[in-house]
């Protein structure tokens, strides 16, 4: 057993150099997640571009002179950074380091104290890459239009401390809901589920209890300058261009910040190995995993018996319930139904609302069972082997599957809320028309995208769940195709009836919108054609190694 604080030291410093080169091989050896990465990248662009000329222009608009709420509400500020990076730095342990992810550390002579420092060091260093980082431009950019580069070095020094405290009570607030998930005898409840009901409510949230206005939301946050550690702000803003002069308060908040890290870390240090070696033994999940791909005895329903694709279909529903992990990718569409459902609350009668839930139910009527259809079936060669033709059995039993689950619920809340809504009953009907068409698209896409790039091996998701999820190009082009196919059939019906002009009025108004729904609803048949014939053919020609 290794010795001393110093030797620990040494050791943590050297798993986190592990820690962290084995994280930056894992992105760099892998083309999909360097794909995935670039594509987030340029999602964020315009969004990055914007929040930085915004930074740029409030600091030319405060060197000119201009009263801006900064110094007003900082101390709000530092404290709110401060609890909300701690409860989601929380949940990012929940799922990497709330078990034996590291179990190999484990083995070795290293006491545990050493393990959790080389974790908290590693990621540490991944928290300043990804949140300092982009904090710094939007401050440089501050800065520059202020004509005050000094505000720069202060902040980046003063975000060190606030950043380490936060993660060492991410470590602690992590441990001890696994301690106490384990007390109620749910353990597994906080690393699958905990992390999705914040995650909810944190979106759920921002949609309805945030106000529009920002300068509001400060005021709201201001009682929490009154919090011991908000003077700290005071240190982050000494120099140019805000000179706040420094106070007792402000040192007393400093020495609360830079000794709750050690007080924090060695609380870590008693709670880690309660919750490693403490944990019931883990279960072969390939075997778990096998145990639910199994073919099921019971015989399908007389309507789905009669054809060996509808036995499929049965087949994959069965499949979906005993192993709903494979659903798990599907709660990134969550995302998508948060405005949907803010819509309806403050919005019940809007024609919008339609519309969005004929796009969120071919979202899911594609991507339940089309989005990794290689990777999913790679561990059922029994299926295949056995089935004539598989690749067009297979196809049609997914689009099937996912049709016949989610557009039934579709046409019944779009005829509701169009119902309900200022629509016209002729233009529910078209947004009915549009969502068949778009469910079968959606299908269609997401089997051919899904069969162009598969996935066989498990990958940590949402709650550390572990499953074959779809690869990022597959989710995301399936995403933004489907959206850009839905925003052109919506615009070919309803253009003709929102210009409401001569020559578009009453029957030639009609006549417009028949046609623009007939040539996209063409479209979108031929397009899905080709992607079903891709799909079948890809699925038959493929190897598994």
């Amino acid at each position: 057993m290794a010795g001393g604080l110093g030797t620990d030291v040494r050791h943590a410093v050297r798993i986190a150099e592990v820690e962290v080169r084995r994280s930056v091989r894992s992105i760099l050896a892998s083309r999909r997640q360097l794909l995935g990465l670039t594509l987030m990248l340029l999602a964020f662009t315009p969004a990055g571009y914007v929040m930085l000329t915004g930074s740029y222009a409030a600091g030319v608009r405060f060197a000119d002179g201009t009263a801006l709420p900064v110094v007003t509400y900082a101390r709000a500020q530092v404290t709110a950074w401060l609890g909300s990076m701690t409860l989601l730095f929380g949940l990012r342990m929940l799922e990497r380091a709330g078990d034996v992810d590291h179990a190999d550390l484990l083995l070795t002579t290293v006491r545990p104290r050493a393990v959790v420092t080389g974790l908290f060091l590693a990621e540490y260093v991944r928290v300043l890459a990804v949140v300092l980082t982009p904090l710094l431009l939007f401050v440089t950019a501050f800065a520059v239009g202020a004509e005050a580069l000094g505000l720069v070095p202060v902040v980046a020094v003063g975000m060190v401390p606030i950043l380490a405290a936060a993660l060492t009570g991410g470590f602690a607030v992590a441990y001890v809901a696994r301690l106490g998930f384990r007390r109620l005898g749910r353990g597994d409840v906080s690393k699958r589920g905990l992390g999705l009901i914040v995650m909810v409510g944190i979106v759920f949230g921002i949609n309805f209890y945030v106000p529009e206005d920002p300068s509001r939301l400060l005021s709201l946050l201001a009682p929490l300058s009154a919090v011991p550690v908000g003077p700290y702000a005071d240190l982050l803003l000494v120099t140019a261009p805000f000179s706040v002069s420094v106070g007792v308060e402000s040192l007393v908040a400093a020495v609360l910040i830079l000794g709750a890290t050690p007080v924090l870390l060695g609380a870590t240090w008693r709670l880690a190995p309660v919750v490693w070696f403490g944990d019931a033994p883990a279960t072969n999940q390939s075997d778990e995993g096998d145990e639910s791909t199994r073919f099921d005895r019971s015989g399908a329903p007389a309507v789905l018996d009669a054809r060996r694709t509808t036995r499929l279909v049965w087949w994959q529903w069965l499949r979906g319930l005993r192993a709903p992990s494979q659903f798990v990718h599907m709660l990134y569409f969550l995302f998508m139904g948060f405005p949907v459902l803010q819509l309806t609350v403050e919005h019940p009668r809007s024609p919008v609302l339609p519309m969005f839930v004929a796009v969120i139910g071919a979202f899911l009527a594609g991507g339940s069972f089309g989005l990794n259809p290689l990777g999913i079936e790679g561990s059922m060669l029994p299926a295949i082997v056995t089935t004539p033709s598989p690749g067009r059995a297979i196809v049609r039993a997914r689009i099937l599957a996912g049709t016949l689950a989610w557009l039934p619920v579709t046409l019944l809340l779009i005829v509701g809320f169009g119902a309900f809504s200022r629509l016209q009953g002729i233009d529910v009907l078209f947004v009915a028309a549009i969502a068949v068409a778009l469910t079968w698209l959606s299908c269609t896409l997401a089997l051919a995208l899904g069969a162009a790039a598969p996935r066989f091996e498990n990958v940590r998701a949402f709650g550390g769940v572990e499953a074959p999820t779809p690869t990022t190009v597959a989710l995301l082009g399936h995403s933004f195709l489907t959206v850009v196919f839905a925003a052109l059939g919506f615009a070919a019906v309803f253009v003709p009836d929102v210009y409401d002009r001569p020559p578009l009025t009453g029957t030639t108004e009609l006549l417009a919108q028949l046609g623009g729904l007939a040539f996209w609803a063409v479209s979108a048949t031929l397009i899905g054609g080709i992607c079903y014939r891709y799909a079948v053919r890809r699925v038959n020609t493929f190897t598994y190694e």
